[in-house]
């Protein structure tokens, strides 16, 4: 019995000999207070016996595409701004072809081409009440109007025809026989009459009324009011100013509210709210910077080039 136990014994100290590395190994996280690495996983060997079968092509081609960043996934769907940059291309070179293949319609609705309606009336060319918008009729009307005036016949309102237009219609309706030296000279004699708002008179005259007094008295008609005075005849620049075309200035108020006769050498005789009729220079700093315009009434001041 004595020897049974001690062999019971002695195998007790061996089986727990054995177990206790593997108890101090397992206990060994909880001992310690140090922060651990996560344990590194190793692949586990491959026998040499056992050969390692090849991976199928597809299931590589989805490993790599597992494996690549979103952005490189979706490689293939970044050519949406060079469709966004051709389809902007293609509205802007639609826009540029809209502009060169109508260039008439840039002349749409506008008041130039309402006035040149007008003068194709005056001239008998058309019958078509003016718009201001181009049609088949007023383009058709330009071309017989540039033919006849050996321009080139396009049917579209460029510079050349419409200071053409404007001259030959002016022809008609402008003042005719008067001379610009005989309005000149009727103007200077009423040199020191003073001025009167609203007057038409020796006695009296507005800026106005004065140079609608000295036109009448060379049996010319114009309008009473500087303003309406502005739209007469056609216009001319200060290098085109001629005796007896008219010079607007804005004084008073916004537009043509002051208008004299020009008499030459930058001269022009007007009725001042200052002094009455008397003679002044356009190069005087008032006036310089009161200049509105110049519209040519004589038709024997002639044609205005440019």
């Amino acid at each position: 019995m004595k020897m049974k136990k001690k062999l019971a014994s002695v195998l007790t100290v061996i089986m727990l000999a054995c177990s206790l590395p593997w108890q101090a190994q397992a206990a060994a996280p909880i001992v310690s207070n140090k922060p651990h690495k996560a344990p590194v996983a190793t692949p586990p060997a491959v026998s040499e016996a056992q050969p390692v079968k090849a991976v199928p092509e597809p299931a590589a081609v989805k490993a790599d595409t597992a494996a690549k960043p979103a952005a490189e996934v979706k490689a293939p769907k970044q050519a949406k701004p060079e469709k966004k940059a051709k389809k902007t291309a293609k509205k802007k070179s639609k826009k540029t072809k809209e502009k060169q293949q109508s260039k008439v319609q840039v002349q749409q609705s506008n008041w130039r081409l309402k006035v040149a309606q007008q003068k194709l009336q005056v001239l008998g060319f058309s019958d078509e009440r003016p718009s201001g918008r181009m049609t088949e009729a007023t383009s058709s009307a330009l071309k017989s109007f540039q033919k006849q005036h050996k321009l080139k016949a396009d049917g579209e309102l460029n510079d050349a025809t419409y200071q053409k237009l404007t001259w030959e219609a002016f022809t008609k309706e402008g003042i005719p026989k008067v001379k610009g030296k005989e309005i000149v000279s009727r103007a200077a004699k009423y040199k020191g009459v003073p001025y009167v708002f609203g007057g038409t008179t020796t006695k009296g005259f507005d800026c106005s009324g004065y140079v609608q007094h000295v036109f009448k008295d060379c049996k010319a008609k114009l309008p009473r009011l500087a303003d309406e005075q502005a739209l007469q005849g056609i216009f001319v620049t200060q290098k085109q100013l001629r005796p007896g075309d008219l010079v607007f200035f804005t004084t008073y108020a916004a537009g043509a509210s002051h208008v004299g006769i020009y008499a030459g050498d930058g001269q022009f005789w007007s009725a001042s709210s200052s002094k009455g009729v008397m003679l002044s220079s356009l190069k005087d700093d008032y006036w310089k910077q009161r200049y509105y315009g110049a519209r040519r009434v004589l038709i024997t001041n002639g044609e205005v080039y440019k």
